[in-house]
């Protein structure tokens, strides 16, 4: 998770030194279009042909496993996501899932928290932010993370510095290969910004915004159900 700490840091940063940014619907339009087309080019120059790659060399037991380990890195976040929301039997889950999987599931090669019913629970910060009561403006688009605002970016860094801090006394390494697997995994999830439909006549900045107010405005509702919709690769 070290590496969303990095990326969010920075665009932490570069809001601050837009503190004269105008208020409006988009006030750091801008910064937001500019840091949309970096991932833009990322998504099309590096991972794109970087995961057709390692889709052709790389077996898929290897890629599943890999998988595994980040997920499984990925649920104290949401044991405190959950929590934020007032999802405690989700935060539970989260937990259970864990505690089995870096046991059992030897360190999260393997996932038998699943198989015990333990499905995983995702909300993500700006929308359990949201349902505590938070704003979720200003809009922000994080570098090699996509699109959340303000609020959520802060919180995350101060979560994944703590994060990172207690992997590195356990372990530089798994520090190290944390950041490295959510670095790569952030930057996948990307792919999404270059699919969108009728790219040459919409504007597909317009779009993601769009689809992350409503994923937001369905979050903060009473017994929302819906997630962050997951849009398939190329």
């Amino acid at each position: 998770m070290s590496g969303r700490m990095m990326v969010q840091s920075m665009a932490l940063v570069l809001l601050l030194g837009a503190g004269g940014a105008r208020a409006g619907d988009d006030p750091l339009e801008a910064f937001n279009r500019g840091v949309f087309g970096f991932n833009t080019a990322v998504v099309d120059h590096v991972i794109a042909p970087a995961s057709d790659v390692f889709a052709a060399w790389m077996p898929e037991g290897v890629r599943r496993a890999g998988g595994n380990v980040y997920t499984n890195l990925t649920e104290p976040e949401f044991m405190v996501t959950n929590l934020l929301a007032g999802n405690h039997e989700e935060a539970a889950v989260s937990f259970g899932r864990f505690a089995v999987n870096s046991t059992v599931g030897l360190a999260g090669l393997y996932d038998p928290a699943s198989a015990l019913g333990l499905v995983r629970r995702e909300t993500e910060f700006g929308e359990a932010l949201c349902r505590a009561g938070v704003p979720t403006e200003p809009y922000m688009v994080l570098p090699l993370a996509g699109p959340g605002n303000a609020w959520s970016a802060g919180l995350l860094t101060g979560f994944i510095v703590g994060g990172w801090y207690l992997l590195s006394l356990i372990s530089p390494v798994l520090a190290t290969a944390d950041l490295v697997l959510d670095l790569s995994a952030s930057a996948a999830s990307l792919r999404h910004a270059s699919d969108q439909p009728d790219k040459d006549r919409l504007d597909p900045y317009a779009v993601q915004k769009a689809d992350y107010r409503r994923y937001l405005d369905k979050g903060c509702g009473e017994g929302a159900e819906e997630k962050r919709p997951q849009l398939s690769e190329k």
